[in-house]
């Protein structure tokens, strides 16, 4: 592939991301939370119970970059740690009531983005849209 068509590929993406933040409502909690927050309670609220390490894994981050993170949704209230009964140095993570409410409220407020920004394209194009994507990401 030319630069080229990486480097427009690249800007249309961060262009499609600033179209749902000015034309949609910001005081979602989609919105109130950084995209690795609100990722991170969609693995939380995904697999129930998930460990730092995997927190880490999935954001790619380093270890110590996921604990603040942690740090910043726990003291939020968003989530709850507890230490494996077999090896105390093993926390693992799951979402509080108010967690489990700021992340439907945010997965419901994301359909209804989507659902808008998708309406400009036809369902052939929204399926071939998925299958690209879920291509790059496998």
């Amino acid at each position: 592939m030319p630069t080229n068509s990486a480097e427009k590929i690249v800007s249309l993406f961060f262009s499609v991301f600033r179209e749902i933040k000015h034309k949609f409502d910001l005081s979602s909690p989609l919105f109130q939370l950084p995209l690795a927050h609100t990722e991170t309670l969609r693995l939380i609220s995904e697999q129930k119970r998930v460990t730092m390490k995997q927190v880490a894994d999935f954001l790619a981050i380093t270890p110590p970059s996921a604990t603040a993170l942690i740090d910043h949704l726990a003291k939020a209230g968003y989530l709850h740690r507890s230490s494996s009964k077999n090896d105390r140095r093993t926390v693992y993570l799951t979402l509080t009531k108010k967690g489990e409410t700021v992340m439907q409220k945010a997965v419901c407020d994301r359909c209804k983005i989507f659902k808008k920004l998708l309406g400009k394209i036809t369902e052939k194009e929204q399926l071939e849209l998925l299958k690209i994507l879920t291509k790059l990401t496998n």
